[in-house]
Formats: C-alpha cells, structure tokens, sequence
C-alpha cells in the first residue's frame, strides 16, 4: 500500500468515526510520534485562552504540591488491599 493510500484511507476512517475518545487517542499518537520525529507542532492550538492560562498555572506550581511520602503510599495501599 502506498502512502496515498494509506493517507486516503485513514482520512476515511476518522470522517466515519463520532467516537471521540479515539479520535483524542489518535490525534494523541500522532502527536507523539511527530514530536518524537523531532517534528515540532503546536499542540496547543486548540486550547481556548482561559484553558492555555490554567495550563500555565498548572505548570508554574510547586513540583511536589501534590505528592505524599512513600509511607502514605504504602498505608494508603494497604487500606485499599484490605478492602478487596
């Protein structure tokens, strides 16, 4: 199959698709791999500009804001075992 081809056939295949989760897995892959090619995208161009600020907030928090030592992981994990 040439690449054409396959280009054609993937397009077929998202236009006939509503299921959204997969179209974000896809787009998601893509993404990755493009990056991954050192191919650079804006990947936040979809973002509204209220969500482009929360992202900026997020990214601008502590490191470890919110993360627990490993002895409540291990408590927190025992708690959740014993109630299987």
């Amino acid at each position: 199959m040439n690449k054409e081809t396959l280009k054609k056939e993937l397009h077929h295949l998202i236009d006939n698709t509503d299921d959204e989760a997969l179209l974000s897995m896809v787009k998601e892959d893509i993404v990755a791999y493009q990056t991954k090619s050192n191919k650079t995208i804006d990947d936040l161009s979809d973002l509204s500009l209220e969500d482009r600020k929360e992202l900026e907030t997020l990214a601008a928090e502590e490191i470890d804001k919110d993360t627990i030592s490993l002895e409540e992981l291990k408590k927190e994990m025992n708690e959740w075992v014993t109630k299987l």
